[in-house]
């Protein structure tokens, strides 16, 4: 779980998280127009964002982004009594 400040940090996220890619270089054993397809298709609709993989539903070897926004941590905050509004 990591929380997402902008689009740099989603992309150093995705690609430490998913592809196992510290470095740019080690990007090699992927193809980089898969990479940059997947970053695109799979990025948060608004930041700030909290990131978190998940198992995908029937394949439990194989994970996917998914991002919790604003808006649902304020509704668990007011759920749990913090009473504070957006």
């Amino acid at each position: 779980m990591k929380m997402l400040q902008n689009e740099a940090d989603y992309r150093s996220w995705i690609m430490a998280e998913l592809f196992m890619v510290r470095e740019p270089r080690d990007s090699a054993l992927f193809v980089e127009q898969e990479i940059e397809d997947f970053i695109f298709d799979a990025r948060p609709t608004a930041y700030p964002c909290v990131a978190v993989m998940v198992q995908t539903k029937g394949e439990p070897a194989v994970c996917e982004p998914k991002f919790i926004y604003k808006e649902q941590v304020f509704e668990w905050a007011h759920q749990m009594g913090f009473g504070f509004g957006s």
